[in-house]
């Protein structure tokens, strides 16, 4: 007996050492946990961000291909995200029918440029004109990856441009009240017109422009000049209306931003009346995407950082479970294999007390086993990629309570689904813990004569919360701060068989969707476990 008492001493020391690295483990899990988390709450912010832009907005594909829109652009298109995901950029904006970009496309120049390119584009599908804007975002190898695409209605002021065409005085006076500053340039380079506008603009009154017709290519900033006289040149030789965007130095020493419009005007025996101009300060436009570029860029950054943090972490926990899976189960086997000589071969030199002391190891080495089994699925489930997606989760219960009754068809149990029940996430994910929940109601509700399982949703405290209920054997509510720690069991595996692996994964996954689940019982009365998922 001396010497079976050494082996028995060896194996609880193994054992011991064996719980410290599943402790040990646990604590590296709930750093990844963490660090998903955090990834989830950014992939928020950033949505927000996105969705609150006013300006009808998307991101798209080197290939036009539009990956994601925002709220702005779904109402201004009349239809639904879903509709304009996945469909080319000229089909959105233009008709379903448009086989190819535009003659003039922004986003071809920007592909050409690899620089952020603005246009005038008229968008059919949406019904009037817009000031285009794409911005390139490119991968660590400088290719452009993704390209912000921003579109800012101007249909209201080209109608108004157009109007003021209809008579010179008409013009004189709505140009005399407008916020844009205007000008008539004749055939002869002298100025005809300067709206009053131009003083809160440049600084300068109109009779300064009068006096000296060169201050508006003077007031124009110095990096700027080479283009804008490109600009003039071409304007002048074409009948088309041409736009562009400078900055100028106001009279005060300001940079401002300008979109400026001009277009050769004609009279009615087709002779050429000068060029008419429109300049409309866009500095407030120019800062909010200039501020919009920048927490995009820092939101990207933080993705980043966040995704290089995740990706070591799950690469740092794999190469740890694979380690665990050896270490734990090379000595498992061993134990389990020496204790099973033991019985084979010195059954004789036992007595009972000693038989079933073995007996208890090689049982002990099988359910840690299970328990190495269980870890390894749970981290799994922490680690793996999520795609989200709408999940129909009434049907998935259908699903999994058929595949229960299948399989105990002499039970009572009365099921109770509530139909189109539907959350947003990872639909392998949301299997496994439907699977827990309904499981853990389907086992607890086997010794009741006529059992009651029902999955619902409520509003509580403004928010929808999903539930699944039974009337089991339920738990004592003092026990409720174990309930989805790993391996807490709150029933003896003598009355229901259990890893008790199953809640802590089901809170692990409810955490990586932004979630929450709790649970509430009593003794032989039930159980019910709610929680909260993003609505699809």
């Amino acid at each position: 007996m001396g010497e079976e008492s050494g082996v028995i001493v060896e194996l609880q020391r193994e054992i011991e050492a064996l719980r410290e690295r599943i402790r040990d483990f646990e604590a590296r899990e709930a750093e990844c946990i963490l660090v998903h988390q955090e990834l989830f709450r950014a992939r928020r912010e950033w949505e927000s961000i996105f969705q609150g832009i006013a300006h009808p907005t998307v991101i798209l594909d080197s290939r036009h291909v539009v990956v994601a829109a925002n709220r702005a652009v779904v109402k201004a298109a009349g239809t639904s995200e879903g509709e304009i995901i996945g469909r080319k950029c000229y089909e959105v904006f233009h008709n379903s029918g448009c086989t190819e970009p535009p003659r003039v496309c922004p986003m071809e120049m920007m592909l050409l440029s690899n620089g952020e390119e603005t246009i005038e584009v008229e968008a059919e599908a949406f019904g009037g004109v817009f000031l285009v804007s794409c911005t390139p975002v490119f991968d660590d190898g400088g290719k452009v990856d993704k390209i912000i695409h921003i579109a800012t209605d101007i249909t209201a002021r080209k109608r108004a441009e157009e109007s003021l065409r209809e008579s010179e005085e008409r013009y004189r006076i709505v140009a005399d009240y407008s916020s844009d500053w205007d000008f008539w340039l004749s055939p002869e380079g002298t100025l005809s017109y300067v709206s009053p506008a131009c003083l809160d603009i440049t600084g300068y009154a109109p009779a300064e422009f009068y006096a000296d017709p060169s201050l508006n290519a003077a007031i124009v900033h110095p990096d700027d000049r080479e283009m804008i006289a490109r600009h003039n040149e071409e304007a002048m030789s074409s009948n088309e209306k041409s736009a562009m965007e400078l900055r100028i130095i106001t009279k005060g020493g300001e940079t401002r931003w300008i979109f400026h419009v001009c277009q050769t005007v004609y009279d009615s025996e087709g002779k050429s009346r000068g060029r008419r101009a429109s300049n409309r300060d866009i500095t407030a436009l120019k800062r909010v995407e200039e501020e919009n570029r920048r927490l995009h860029a820092e939101l990207e950054l933080r993705v980043m950082e966040r995704t290089a943090q995740l990706e070591a972490a799950n690469r740092e926990l794999e190469s740890f479970c694979y380690s665990v899976s050896h270490d734990l189960r090379a000595p498992l086997r061993h134990i389990e294999g020496f204790s099973s000589i033991l019985i084979e071969d010195c059954a004789e030199g036992l007595d009972e007390t000693g038989k079933g002391y073995l007996d208890r190891v090689v049982r002990a080495t099988r359910r840690m086993d299970e328990l190495v089994d269980a870890l390894l699925r749970l981290s799994r489930y922490t680690r793996d990629y999520m795609t989200f997606e709408p999940v129909d989760l009434s049907d998935m219960t259908r699903e999994i309570m058929g595949e229960f009754t299948k399989s105990n068809p002499e039970r009572k149990v009365t099921i109770t689904i509530q139909e189109g029940l539907r959350a947003m996430g990872d639909a392998r994910l949301l299997r496994v813990v439907m699977e827990n929940l309904l499981g853990n109601a389907w086992k607890f509700t086997g010794k009741i004569e006529e059992g009651e399982i029902e999955f619902g949703r409520e509003e509580r405290d403004g928010r929808g919360v999903l539930f699944v209920r039974d009337n089991g054997a339920g738990f004592d509510m003092a026990y409720v701060d174990k309930l989805f720690n790993a391996f807490q069991r709150l029933h003896g595996s003598d009355e229901f068989e259990g890893t008790g692996i199953g809640l802590a994964t089901v809170q692990r996954i409810i955490h990586r969707h932004g979630g929450e689940v709790w649970a509430h019982a009593a003794p032989n009365r039930g159980a019910t476990f709610s929680f909260t998922l993003p609505p699809a």
